[in-house]
């Protein structure tokens, strides 16, 4: 396979809201349905879209509804040979997203299937020695960076994306020190910009790469919302690019489609970055389009996208 996630997969409820839900007020679901999720999957579909071979290690539970995710894995072509299934009265990993009509999201993840984090006993490791790139979303998280440093040592290239906020990625059992000395094992380093806020305590971007570059060598790419990104070369070249201009229905799942599409046109088919960067843009942006976080693009979508929105890179 080229690329093999050690990531997150669960069934998601997304409900159109009038507005996002605010502490101590009422929001008012206009419409509500099911939808395949889980943040790491959301990623292998849009790169399995645009052209490469998938697979996945993670858990599900032996309920229906974690047969609905494995066959979903099947319809889009991802290997599932890595999908651990954990005994017991558990239900499927499960996310609540509220969606406004500007399309954009607040997710809540349901955590009451109890389903154990996948262990290093029960994910099939092996798998790692038939790709050529290992995607980590620290989802299981302690599993994760082990897993970095295992993938580096074997030659593979080592892709981190981080688009949670610190707080959420505590709560998985990860210590701000074992995170930070797992990200020299990485080729492609992928934060969103709030992440690295609670990480660093630094709000300014330049400060947040600066701190970054303490840790860490090769490339990042921040992503900044609907400010677009900033990429840093190793050798501290930049690349700015825009958010696309689109009016968009549902954000769920644009940044999983950015990495899932930027793995697939950077690390496994050699696009240059400032090309491999616009592509992911593009599928990003088109994911917006329609509801669900797998709303991502194939190739010939994202093609005629392209030609009918252009967008300019930037080097500072």
């Amino acid at each position: 396979m080229d690329i093999l996630g050690i990531c997150s997969i669960a069934l998601d409820t997304l409900s159109s809201v009038d507005h996002l839900p605010i502490r101590d007020s009422f929001c008012t679901v206009l419409d509500t349905k099911k939808a395949q999720g889980g943040s790491g999957t959301n990623v292998l579909v849009q790169a399995q879209r645009v052209g490469v071979q998938t697979g996945i290690i993670t858990k599900v539970s032996m309920a229906a509804d974690s047969d609905q995710i494995i066959a979903n894995l099947k319809t889009e072509g991802i290997d599932s040979r890595g999908v651990y299934r954990q005994p017991g009265d558990y239900v499927a990993p499960h996310c609540l997203i509220y969606i406004d009509p500007a399309g954009e999201k607040a997710l809540v993840l349901d955590q009451k299937s109890g389903l154990p984090a996948l262990t290093k006993a029960e994910a099939q490791l092996d798998l790692i020695d038939e790709t050529k790139v290992v995607y980590i979303d620290l989802c299981p998280a302690p599993l994760g960076l082990e897993v970095a440093k295992l993938a580096h040592e074997k030659g593979k290239q080592v892709v981190l994306n981080i688009q949670d906020n610190m707080t959420t990625v505590r709560s998985r059992g990860v210590q701000d020190a074992d995170l930070l000395a797992a990200l020299p094992y990485l080729d492609v380093f992928a934060p969103c910009q709030e992440g690295i806020k609670g990480l660093s305590g630094e709000t300014n971007v330049d400060a947040q790469i600066k701190f970054i570059r303490q840790y860490y060598q090769g490339l990042i790419i921040l992503t900044l919302g609907a400010q677009g990104l900033i990429a840093v070369t190793a050798d501290n070249q930049r690349h700015l690019l825009p958010a696309y201009a689109i009016k968009a229905v549902d954000s769920t799942g644009a940044g999983d489609s950015f990495i899932g599409a930027f793995m697939a046109a950077y690390c496994v088919q050699g696009r240059s970055l400032a090309d491999a960067l616009t592509f992911s843009t593009a599928c990003a942006a088109y994911t917006c389009l329609d509801f669900g976080a797998q709303a991502s693009p194939n190739t010939t979508q994202v093609m005629a996208f392209q030609q009918q929105h252009q967008l300019e890179t930037g080097e500072v």
